[in-house]
């Protein structure tokens, strides 16, 4: 009874790939293996199994232990910043200003949130505008080829990326329009007119970011996507409004160079070590 009763009192390891479950006795859990025992040929052998890849381990007495793969898990970048503010450097000399914000929801992805205001920086096209933008995309930063043990990404916001992202803009400019006769011929009198105008930009944005002591960033960046507005082609500004804020024209880019401040949710806790 007490040797049937031993047998079916074992530990279960649930094993990701290949997929399967393991009845044995867990002997150690080190830092990067778990060892245990099982029957194989009528002897009792010892084994290990990378714990990357196990789902759990079950034990005799009921209670579970959940592990975390060291690329993908939460506690592996627990002193990671995963906020960050950024200042486009750039949008000022294009007649705008743009400030973004990133919070990281699990290692290899985040979300981003921004803000544009058109018409704080310095002109330097001859369309007056003011106006403003928000957008919104959704990041995937890039995983390596092949896996190591151990293997995990340097922090949380760094290294190459891709995102899906959507921006909106209302602009109220004054655009100068071409004239034309009953016959569609253009007679050289142009009029000005303001007009607002509403944007919707559509992208798929690439780049690369990079952190510098878990506090400061640099994020480089280019898009291309398709923008829907309500301006025409009559306007003799129609170009230059799509080249620097994706207004009018049907396709659209974007190229930004950010620099950021990266902080913590909340104040890290101190861990005390007794003397």
């Amino acid at each position: 009874m007490f040797s049937c009763l031993s047998l079916s009192a074992q530990d279960l390891i649930v094993r990701k790939n290949p997929k399967a479950e393991i009845n044995c006795k867990i002997v150690e859990i080190g830092e990067d293996l778990v060892y245990y025992s099982a029957q194989l040929g009528g002897e009792e052998r010892r084994f290990s199994i990378d714990k990357n890849n196990i789902v759990y381990i079950k034990f005799a007495n009921g209670e579970v232990l959940k592990m975390e793969d060291s690329m993908f898990g939460q506690n592996h970048y627990q002193d990671n910043t995963n906020n960050a503010i950024k200042f486009n450097f750039l949008a000022p000399f294009m007649g705008f200003s743009e400030f973004d914000y990133e919070r990281s929801i699990k290692p290899g992805q985040s979300w981003t949130a921004g803000l544009g205001i058109i018409g704080l920086g310095f002109k330097t096209i001859s369309v007056d505008a003011i106006g403003l933008s928000i957008s919104g995309g959704y990041r995937f930063y890039r995983s390596p080829d092949y896996y190591l043990r151990n293997m995990k990404y340097a922090h949380l916001l760094k290294g190459s990326y891709v995102m899906p992202k959507i921006k909106f803009s209302l602009i109220n400019a004054e655009l100068e329009y071409y004239q034309y006769d009953y016959y569609n011929n253009y007679y050289g009198n142009n009029v000005r007119e303001d007009k607002n105008i509403a944007t919707l930009n559509l992208m798929i944005t690439g780049g690369k970011q990079w952190v510098f002591a878990n506090r400061f960033l640099i994020d480089l960046n280019v898009g291309i996507g398709y923008s829907f507005s309500n301006i025409d082609e009559d306007s003799y500004d129609y170009y230059e409004l799509g080249l620097i804020y994706g207004a009018g024209t049907h396709f659209t880019y974007s190229s930004s160079l950010k620099i950021g401040y990266l902080f913590h949710d909340k104040k890290q806790p101190k861990t005390v070590i007794p003397q």
